[in-house]
């Protein structure tokens, strides 16, 4: 497939400049390549349940390598599981959507909406959060997935993670305890959304004007002349099922 062979797949700043439909597109095709299986294959367990784990493992190395969009899918099938042959991992699932958005995956923070939700709020309810809109230009339809990187980023850091590292896991591993992960990664969250924050409020200019304040939260995103806000509920399909 050309589509791992692309360089611009593996640098950020390439694949910063990939809108959220493209990158979704990229993701979509890799789920429909290991999916998509001849009749013969289909009908034979052993066949299908082989040809399946390679075509994840194939992705898994690039995903390693640094290839963004195959990030993308090692944390979406470690969330959903396939069949009943690749288990669901929770903790690796938020590890590699972390990496990915880490390394510029607009696609990996809607995929762990339920996840972030807590520190963007955090964020949302600072009393600089309107001079972080200004200075960042942010909108209804760029603001999470922008946050979520920049705790993200800090996160990857926190926690250890590496692509390289996570070549060295074993493919298969059954997440056996669930809610002591949540709480782990809750905890790295949560200090992870202090230091963005710090981050996000130490650039701003010493003498940037304070911006009036006309609510919190979104209502600080939306602007009379900014039609496009009117898209963000069509741009921003819930991806966590996809």
């Amino acid at each position: 497939m050309n589509l791992f062979e692309n360089q611009k797949y593996y640098n950020r700043e390439d694949f910063d400049k990939f809108s959220y439909d493209d990158q979704k597109e990229l993701f979509l095709r890799i789920r429909s390549w290991v999916a998509t299986v001849d009749m013969q294959t289909r009908y034979s367990k052993d066949k299908y349940q082989n040809t399946i784990i390679k075509r994840i493992e194939q992705i898994c190395a690039y995903a390693c390598s640094g290839h963004i969009p195959s990030q993308d899918y090692m944390g979406y099938i470690y969330k959903r599981g396939f069949s009943d042959f690749f288990p669901i991992n929770f903790k690796r699932a938020v590890e590699w959507n972390i990496i990915a958005a880490a390394s510029g995956s607009k696609l990996a923070p809607q995929k762990m909406k339920t996840f972030m939700n807590p520190a963007i709020d955090m964020i949302l309810l600072s009393p600089r959060w309107g001079q972080i809109i200004k200075y960042n230009d942010l909108n209804l339809t760029n603001y999470f997935w922008f946050l979520s990187q920049y705790i993200c980023e800090i996160l990857y850091k926190e926690l250890g993670l590496n692509p390289v590292e996570m070549s060295k896991k074993p493919l298969i591993e059954e997440d056996t305890n669930e809610n002591a992960t949540r709480v782990f990664l809750d905890r790295f969250r949560n200090k992870s959304v202090e230091q963005a924050l710090k981050v996000l409020v130490d650039q701003l200019p010493e003498d940037m004007p304070k911006v009036k304040e006309i609510g919190t939260g979104e209502a600080l995103l939306k602007d009379e002349n900014d039609t496009d806000s009117n898209n963000f509920d069509d741009i921003n399909i819930d991806i966590e099922d996809i």
